[in-house]
């Protein structure tokens, strides 16, 4: 989508993390622009900001967790990237990591799940952004 980034350099250990991180959030604004499935936007959301997580606990030199779980990821950085007032957009949206895996145990995504996943996944994209610039 043509979408600005801060420069990573070369030498960054979450490099290839933050690239992912980056690539999904363009798929949720993709996905989200066609007026595709909810679902996929929010997956790709949830997606965004965990690997985006888990680029800067990389860069920290902490080894990522297998964990879907943002509060979680968000808690191992030092400090946090987002404060205890946003855990609960975190919880929100870690939802969609799981759900997309299993749908015959979850209700379906609506697209105002899918517009709060978005505008979740770009404020926090915006704030790990800013750290790197940082």
């Amino acid at each position: 989508m043509g979408r600005s980034y801060t420069p990573v350099p070369p030498d960054f250990p979450g490099a290839t993390w933050i690239a992912r991180a980056r690539e999904d959030l363009e798929m949720a604004e993709t996905l989200a622009a066609a007026g595709s499935a909810p679902w996929g936007v929010c997956y790709h959301c949830q997606q965004a900001l965990e690997k985006a997580l888990k680029a800067m606990l990389v860069a920290a030199g902490a080894e990522p967790p297998r964990s879907h779980n943002l509060v979680r990821l968000n808690a191992m950085l030092d400090p946090p990237v987002f404060g205890s007032d946003y855990e609960e957009h975190l919880a929100a949206l870690t939802v969609w990591a799981v759900v997309q895996r299993y749908p015959a145990d979850q209700p379906e995504p609506t697209p105002g799940d899918a517009a709060q996943a978005l505008t979740v996944s770009r404020h926090g994209m915006a704030s790990i952004e800013s750290r790197l610039s940082g």
